[in-house]
């Protein structure tokens, strides 16, 4: 069984420990650029579901199960050719009053390029919400413990549901 297939199925179990937060989940569905070295650009998209952990002074806490796709790069001078997906699980903190979102969270990939290559990945996540939008700047990158380590950092809208 492959490593993406063992993250999903622990994902899946994980998923009875948060049945309090599945009345107040929300999943948010994201699509933008990403850049890896020398500005080889692609396209990304992701989808996430959001459930509330805890709810904090003028913030919340939030569970962030989900996966982002890049697309595959043609006619560059790095082995970029791959699609990757990773599939991650980690922690979102939202602002109630300014919009300001962090987040951090592991994953593990499908398919390999100089960008992402190895597991586990980690992804960052900064950006501002305004309602049901969002704008966010992300990093995945498995911080040099497996080389290359180029990373993709990109730039998404996302819309919650």
């Amino acid at each position: 069984m492959s490593k993406s297939h063992l993250l999903s199925l622990a994902l899946l179990a994980a998923l009875p420990l948060l049945a309090p937060a599945r009345a107040q989940a929300q999943v948010e569905v994201a699509a933008g650029a990403s850049a890896t070295r020398d500005n080889e650009t692609t396209a990304v998209a992701s989808v996430a579901w959001l459930p509330e952990f805890r709810p904090l002074s003028s913030a919340v806490l939030r569970w962030e199960l989900g996966a982002i796709h890049v697309r595959g790069r043609d006619d560059t001078r790095y082995d970029l050719e791959d699609e990757v997906t990773v599939a991650h699980a980690g922690l979102r903190y939202e602002r109630t009053d300014n919009g300001l979102t962090l987040g951090f969270g592991v994953g593990a990939q499908a398919g390999e390029t100089d960008a992402l290559s190895g597991d586990p990945q980690f992804v960052t996540t900064a950006g501002w919400r305004w309602g049901r939008f969002s704008l966010l700047g992300r990093h995945i990158s498995n911080a040099s413990l497996d080389q290359p380590n180029d990373g993709e950092t990109m730039l998404v809208a996302a819309w919650r549901f």
